[in-house]
């Protein structure tokens, strides 16, 4: 409930992974309105009385919609009744909710929403990419420890961190992004390698693990990117629809490039494993959301990524 795709078209992306996940003894939690049918097992179903639209203010929506179905799927993670929670709805509210009810790992000020994209060599972390409107360079700093964090969960032990900036020089940039530049730069026994300046043409070269920026920057970077995927993808279609050869090469080359086909943001920083997808996802997206959620539970991946986390050095406050 709360995205821009009706209970419905969700449920049915739900529904197709029945299959997989009874072959894996898993339970999905479905939270939805009180007339919705109940789903079919292996699905359960949670009724909500209410649920938070798109254009609600996150902090009125907290006051006055307290059992609303994004509040009750975080309530049912604090309370350990699911192992993570997904949602394509109302992302201030999500992040809001998520703090407050979940509560931040410390000394983590802030949360982050990272995604995962594909470059020339291996996928790029870039986050924050929506969570955080307006920014400090200290929260900048606890960004680059979060997604190094991750990428040690993942098995990578000296990550390479890059700053999205509009130039390469240290010089360049807002006063607050030449503050974070000189506090990567000078971080005593950071756990990753500061690659330094990342201008927006050259992050799909791959030179970097994770990318930071704030979520405003980020959030456009994001969806800029899915544009020009989808604009690519739309003027090479009809040269690939030819043959039967150049129709699978054109299909591998969608799912290469299209979002789709990776799971949802991470909301990084919070206790608890939250999982935001776009309000207008497709089934696709959101079936592979969940099965991309599923993976990381499997691996304990909140456990692995708040371990290394505790294990740094994290300034609340740049000196």
């Amino acid at each position: 409930m709360g995205s821009d795709h009706p209970p419905s078209v969700l449920l049915q992306a739900v529904e197709t992974l029945i299959p997989e996940i009874r072959k894996k003894n898993i339970e999905i939690v479905v939270i939805g309105a009180e007339d919705v049918p109940p789903p079919s097992s292996p699905l359960l179903f949670q009724p909500a009385p209410s649920f938070v639209e798109m254009h609600e203010h996150p902090t009125s929506a907290m006051k006055t919609k307290k059992e609303a179905s994004l509040f009750l799927g975080l309530k049912l993670l604090k309370q350990k009744k699911i192992d993570a929670f997904i949602s394509s709805g109302n992302t201030g509210a999500l992040v809001l909710g998520s703090k407050i009810i979940l509560s931040m790992i410390s000394p983590i000020l802030r949360p982050a929403l990272q995604v995962q994209l594909p470059t020339k060599k291996e996928l790029v972390s870039v986050l924050d990419v929506g969570a955080n409107i307006q920014y400090k360079a200290i929260h900048l700093l606890q960004f680059a420890l979060m997604g190094t964090a991750y990428w040690q969960s993942q098995g990578v032990q000296n990550p390479s961190v890059g700053l999205l900036n509009i130039g390469s020089e240290s010089m360049k940039g807002t006063s607050e992004l030449k503050m974070a530049y000189q506090a990567l730069r000078k971080l005593s026994n950071p756990p990753f390698s500061f690659f330094g300046n990342v201008e927006g043409k050259s992050v799909f070269d791959g030179d970097v693990n994770t990318l930071i920026t704030d979520g405003f920057t980020g959030n456009i970077f994001l969806k800029t990117t899915e544009g020009i995927a989808n604009l690519v993808l739309d003027q090479i279609e009809e040269k690939f629809q030819k043959t039967e050869e150049k129709k699978l090469a054109f299909t591998d080359l969608k799912k290469y490039l299209h979002y789709a086909e990776y799971p949802g943001a991470l909301l990084l920083g919070v206790k608890g494993l939250v999982v935001k997808c776009h309000g207008y996802s497709t089934p696709l997206a959101f079936a592979n959301a969940i099965r991309g959620t599923i993976h990381l539970v499997e691996t304990q991946f909140m456990q692995s990524f708040q371990t290394h986390l505790e294990g740094m050095q994290i300034p609340k406050h740049l000196c």
